[in-house]
């Protein structure tokens, strides 16, 4: 995947990613390419719903 490797090249500090597909249980919080993305670096990544976007999860109090 490009975006990990680019962040090791550069040595960013931080990734920041639009997320809005849900698909499978690896995409269920948030999304499948930013779950591929925290998996293969060490460095923080901020993964950002759209506006709108309603929680699948809920608590039941």
């Amino acid at each position: 995947m490009l975006i990990p490797k680019l962040a090791v090249r550069h040595k960013i500090d931080l990734i920041v990613m639009g997320t809005a597909s849900r698909t499978g249980i690896s995409g269920f919080l948030i999304g499948n390419t930013a779950e591929n993305v925290l998996r293969q670096v060490n460095i923080s990544v901020l993964a950002v719903k759209p506006e709108g976007f309603v929680s699948p999860v809920r608590l039941d109090t």
